[in-house]
C-alpha cells in the first residue's frame, strides 16, 4: 500500500497535535494534584463522562484498534464475540463499583494495593505477590504500545524505532511524570473522545462503501480464494457465521473474558475510585460501554470492510494482518487515514500513561510498604516521577531490542491482570469467607504459574481443550483460593473489619 505524501503529511501533523495537546493537558492538571491519592490515583476526582472516557481509552489499548480488525480478517466472527467486552464496563461496575469506591471513604487510596491491604488487614505477603504481578504486567503492556508506535511512525515518516520512541514517550513520561495520574486521566479522556469520532467515521464511511452489511456478508461468503501478488486469502461462508473459524477453545475464550475478564483489568478497577461523587457509579458504567461500543465496532467494520475489498476485488490479499484498518482507512481516504492513525496514536498513549503510572505506584508506595519501608507522601511522589522516568526509559530500551519477547510478554500482560486480581478483589470483595491466607496463595500459585506458563508457551506447548494458557492459571488461581479459604480464618467473616465488611454489602 503507498501513500501520498499530501496524505503522509497530514496524518502526521494530527499525530504530533494529539501529542502536544495531551501534553498541554498534563501540564495544565498538575494544579490538582495535591497528594499521593491524586498522583497515583486520582482518587475521588473526577465525573463519570471523564473517568468513563479515560476508562475505555486505557482498556482497548493499541490491540483494539490494530488487533481485533487483524484478527477479523483472520477467523471472521470469532472475533466478533469480543465487542461483549462493551456490556463488561457496565457490567464490571455493578458488580464491583460500589464496594471499591466504597473503600476510599475507609481509608486514603492510591493503588489498588491499598485496597488489597484494606480487604486483608494489611498483609504483607499479598500486598508484595499484587505489586509483582502487576508492575510485570504494566511493563508488558506498556512495551507492545511502544512497538506499535515505533512501527506507525516510521511507516510514516521513515523514522527510526529509537528516534520514535525517544519523541513520542519522552513527551508521554513528562506529561505523566509532572501531573502523575490526574493528568493521566484527563488525557485519557481526551484520547478516548478522539477515539469515539474515529469510531463513528469508519463505521459511517463502511456503510457507504460496501452499501450494507448484507453486501458485505455476500461478497465475502461467495468469493472463494483470491490469489494477487503471490499472497493468496481465502473466504469461506463459515467466517460468518456464529463463531468464525476458531477452534472451539479460543471461541470460548472470546465469550468469557470479555465480559468476566474486564472485572480483572487494573484500568477498570483502578478508576472506580477516581470517580468523585459514588451516586454516578451507573452513569459512568453508562459512558464507558457507549464509548466501547464504538471503538469496539470500529473495529469490526474495519476488519470486515478489508475482507470485502479483497473480496471484490478492490485491493489485494493482505500480506500482514494487522494493516487491516490501515487498508480500509486508506480506502475510505485521507480523512479515514488521519483518524484511524489518530485513533491509534491515542490508543498507545492512554494505554501507555495508565500503565507507567500503575508500575511507578509499584516501585513507589505498595513495595515499600510491603517490605515495611515507610515513606511520607512527598517521598512517595518524588520516588514515583524518577521510577516514571526509569521505568519509561527502561522499557524503550528493552522494548527496541527485544521484538519477540515483547510479544509473548504482551500475551502475558492481559492474563497476568486477571489472575493477579481475581482472588483478590473478584473473590475478595464479593465472598466475606475470603481469607488473607486463600488469597495470598491463590496469588502465590499465580505468580508461579505466569512464570512457568510463560517458558511453556514459548517452547510451544499446548493446553488441554485449545484455550489459551491464562484461562487455566485463573482456574486454578481461584480453586486455590477457595479451597485455602475454607480451612483458615484471617479477615474473613467476624473477623473483617466492620468498615469494610459494611463496603462489601453495598
Amino acid at each position: 500500500m503507498e501513500m501520498s505524501n499530501t496524505a503522509r503529511i497530514a496524518i502526521a501533523l494530527c499525530a504530533f497535535g494529539i501529542v502536544v495537546v495531551s501534553l498541554l493537558i498534563g501540564w495544565w492538571s498538575k494544579k490538582k494534584m495535591s497528594s499521593a491519592e491524586s498522583f497515583f490515583g486520582s482518587t475521588a476526582l473526577f465525573g463519570p463522562v471523564s473517568v468513563g472516557l479515560a476508562t475505555m481509552a486505557a482498556a482497548a489499548s493499541v490491540f483494539a484498534v490494530m488487533g481485533v480488525p487483524g484478527n477479523f480478517y483472520v477467523l471472521g466472527n470469532t472475533i466478533n464475540l469480543w465487542i461483549l467486552s462493551s456490556g463488561g464496563f457496565a457490567m464490571s461496575y455493578i458488580i464491583l463499583g460500589k464496594k471499591m469506591r466504597a473503600m476510599a471513604e475507609i481509608a486514603p487510596v492510591s493503588t489498588l494495593g491499598d485496597v488489597a491491604a484494606l480487604r486483608f488487614e494489611n498483609h504483607k505477603g499479598i500486598k508484595l505477590i499484587f505489586a509483582i504481578l502487576i508492575f510485570l504486567a504494566s511493563i508488558a503492556y506498556l512495551s507492545s504500545q511502544i512497538k506499535g508506535v515505533t512501527v506507525l511512525f516510521g511507516y510514516l515518516l521513515g523514522w527510526s524505532p529509537l528516534t520514535s520512541a525517544i519523541i513520542i514517550f519522552g513527551i508521554l513520561i513528562a506529561y505523566t511524570a509532572i501531573s502523575g495520574d490526574v493528568g493521566g486521566l484527563m488525557t485519557q479522556a481526551f484520547q478516548g473522545f478522539i477515539m469515539v469520532v474515529a469510531g463513528i467515521i469508519l463505521i459511517i464511511s463502511f456503510y457507504m462503501i460496501t452499501g450494507g452489511m448484507s453486501n458485505a456478508v455476500m461478497a465475502i461468503a461467495n468469493t472463494g480464494s483470491i490469489t494477487a501478488s503471490g499472497i493468496t486469502k481465502t473466504f469461506s461462508p463459515n467466517m460468518l457465521d456464529g463463531w468464525g473459524i476458531a477452534k472451539n477453545g479460543t471461541t470460548m475464550a472470546f465469550i468469557i473474558m470479555p465480559m468476566i475478564g474486564l472485572l480483572g483489568q487494573p484500568a477498570i478497577l483502578s478508576r472506580m475510585y477516581a470517580l468523585k461523587d459514588p451516586r454516578d457509579m451507573p452513569k459512568m458504567g453508562l459512558f464507558a460501554s457507549v464509548a466501547h461500543l464504538f471503538v469496539s465496532f470500529l473495529a469490526v467494520v474495519a476488519g470486515m470492510g478489508a475482507m470485502y475489498l479483497v473480496a471484490s476485488g478492490k485491493i489485494g490479499p493482505l500480506q500482514n494482518a494487522d494493516s487491516a484498518i490501515l487498508a480500509f482507512s486508506e480506502y475510505v481516504g485521507v480523512i479515514g487515514q488521519i483518524f484511524t492513525y489518530a485513533a491509534v496514536i491515542s490508543a498507545a498513549l492512554s494505554t501507555s500513561s495508565m500503565f507507567l503510572t500503575m508500575a511507578s505506584g509499584m516501585v513507589a508506595k505498595d513495595v515499600p510498604d510491603a517490605l515495611g519501608i515507610k515513606l511520607d507522601p512527598k517521598k512517595q511522589v518524588t520516588i514515583g516521577r524518577i521510577a516514571m522516568i526509569i521505568l519509561g526509559i527502561a522499557t524503550i530500551a528493552f522494548t527496541l531490542k527485544s521484538g519477540s519477547m515483547v510479544a509473548m510478554l504482551t500475551t502475558l500482560g492481559y492474563g497476568t491482570f486477571i489472575t493477579a486480581t481475581f482472588p483478590v478483589f473478584v473473590i475478595g470483595l464479593l465472598w466475606k469467607g475470603c481469607s488473607k491466607e486463600g488469597a495470598f496463595f491463590g496469588l502465590l500459585i499465580s505468580l508461579i504459574m505466569n512464570i512457568v506458563c510463560m517458558i511453556l508457551v514459548n517452547k510451544g506447548i499446548s493446553w488441554p481443550g485449545g484455550l489459551p494458557w491464562y484461562m487455566n492459571v485463573i482456574a486454578l488461581s481461584i480453586i486455590v483460593t477457595i479451597v485455602v479459604s475454607l480451612f483458615t480464618k484471617g479477615a474473613k467473616g467476624d473477623a473483617l473489619d466492620p468498615r469494610v465488611k459494611a463496603a462489601m454489602e453495598l
